[in-house]
């Protein structure tokens, strides 16, 4: 009787130590088990599809040191990062502000510019998609 299982592991630290939730994150790699069974049949191989993370929570904003200071609250346990993303009075889009890494809950942004007021969002990010927070806006003086 052969056994042959394969199985893929990133090597990274987190939060979840729940196979089923680490097996979809990290660039969409799910964890891919093949079996041979006492014929010698190889099974076909399975894949399980990551769950999107949850939003970030109570998201809010204050002008700290010349700039906004942001702060939320890390409501799942399967995010790959968080996305801040921002626009300025008059734009249609939001920019994307910066990529932080997992289990992240702050960010200061210095980028802003006196006088104009901003809207800011925070996803949570991971290979079966992403979740947004509620927006926020904040006034520069």
């Amino acid at each position: 009787m052969t056994l042959t299982v394969l199985l893929a592991a990133c090597g990274e630290d987190h939060k979840s130590t729940d196979a089923a939730t680490h097996a979809g994150t990290h660039g969409g790699a799910a964890t891919a088990d093949t079996t041979t069974s006492t014929t010698g049949e190889s099974s076909s191989p399975t894949t399980t599809a990551a769950e999107p993370p949850a939003a970030p929570t109570d998201l809010a904003g204050s002008i700290l040191e010349g700039g906004v200071h942001l702060t939320w609250k890390d409501a799942s346990d399967n995010e790959d990062n968080f996305v801040i993303e921002n626009k300025a009075d008059g734009d249609a889009d939001f920019s994307v502000v910066i990529e932080l890494p997992f289990d992240s809950v702050t960010y200061h942004d210095t980028d802003v510019t006196s006088g104009k007021s901003y809207v800011y969002r925070v996803k949570a990010v991971n290979a079966g998609g992403e979740a947004v927070s509620d927006e926020i806006t904040i006034q520069i003086p």
